[in-house]
């Protein structure tokens, strides 16, 4: 068997494990190394009740991978030059607190100190469907406290940051987010299966997710239900649609060269340094947790995940929403990319594969 035939095996036990041990509903794997002819996987099911087996055109909620989208788009502006790395956020939410400070470069790169608004406080008009609603950065600039640290001096994950990112790609091509990423992004890579997730536009190729209870028989259950999050993790997508973007990606049929080398190396904080483990926000009584032994370096891009794990370069991005998981992974030194999303949230199984899993990938050649 030849080297990779193994690992996508070995791989593919790993997945299988999942389902046959009850720690996922379904699942779907995509890999692609090169240019080849992509490996498609599904296993379980799409839909327990109905019996619905997983297949290849089911469209999974992808949560957080929705952000490498919403971060080259705005580079694609850049790129169109309707916008500005360094134009800060004043210049589209006037008296948006320090928005004379934060830039749109520290929203992509999560360095501009806005915290998450589900660990905040929000104002008492904040509608029920915030943030699939209009005009957020009016709740957001209400929102308490508005900000962890100074921009720019140290990286702190934010959700909230990538939904104001949305809203400027709205204010700035004068179209839907969705209709902008339709133009920009789907149609040069040939996506045909990616779409925000609102209510009322249910489709036959959407997985159902479900909720994990290990104490039960059937494991299985009702998910927590909540607003899509917009642009920061509202998309359904297939694995076949997100190989097509990532190869789009390298292509340079999207965004330049240069701008997707920015995208996935290591962003900067003002005093230079890289985004990374070191730069890492913690509260004063929370103490910083050890990295394994596994990762040397763990960092952020502009809207990639960007880390030396098992001696190799990766860049990635991962997801968790009501009833889903997802990871993406590319590994430039092999142009090896690995999707695979799972319709069960946490905690169920995806967590004890990952270590094996992401070695592997990272063995491909």
């Amino acid at each position: 068997m030849k080297p990779n035939s193994l690992r996508i095996a070995q791989i593919d036990s790993l997945i299988r494990g999942l389902i046959t041990e009850k720690k996922s509903a379904g699942a779907i794997l995509g890999i692609q190394v090169t240019d080849n002819h992509p490996v498609i996987k599904t296993y379980g099911f799409a839909d327990i009740s109905m019996k619905k087996e997983v297949d290849k055109n089911h469209q999974f909620r992808i949560a957080s991978i929705t952000k490498p989208f919403t971060a080259v788009a705005i580079l694609k502006l850049v790129e169109d030059k309707k916008l500005a790395l360094e134009d800060t956020l004043d210049k589209f939410f006037p008296n948006f607190p320090n928005g004379n400070e934060i830039t749109v470069y520290q929203l992509l790169s999560h360095t501009s100190g806005i915290p998450n608004w589900y660990e905040a406080k929000m104002p008492k008009e904040t509608p029920p469907d915030f943030p699939m609603c209009f005009s957020r950065q009016k709740f957001i600039s209400k929102m308490s406290p508005s900000s962890l640290f100074p921009p720019g001096t140290l990286y702190s994950y934010s959700n909230t940051g990538y939904v104001l990112l949305g809203e400027i790609i709205e204010m700035v091509s004068g179209i839907t987010y969705e209709n902008y990423l339709q133009e920009a992004i789907f149609e040069p890579s040939g996506m045909t299966d990616t779409e925000m997730e609102r209510e009322g536009n249910e489709s036959e190729q959407w997985v159902m997710g479900y909720g994990y209870d290990s104490t039960l028989e059937n494991p299985f259950i009702q998910p927590e239900q909540y607003a899509m999050p917009f642009s920061a993790g509202g998309l359904r997508s297939t694995a076949i649609d997100l190989l097509r973007f990532i190869e789009a990606l390298n292509d340079d049929k999207i965004i330049t060269k240069g701008l997707r080398n920015s995208a996935m190396s290591y962003a900067k904080v003002k005093d230079g340094n890289d985004v990374d483990e070191d730069r890492f926000y913690f509260p004063e009584d929370f103490k910083r947790p050890d990295p394994p032994s596994w990762m040397q370096k763990y960092g952020y891009g502009l809207g990639f995940e960007v880390m030396q794990i098992h001696n190799t370069e990766v860049v990635s991005h991962g997801g968790s929403i009501a009833g889903f998981r997802t990871l993406l992974m590319y590994i430039p030194e092999s142009s090896a990319t690995m999707i695979l999303m799972t319709n069960t949230g946490n905690p169920g199984g995806y967590s004890d594969i990952t270590v094996d899993l992401q070695r592997l990938v990272t063995e491909l050649e």
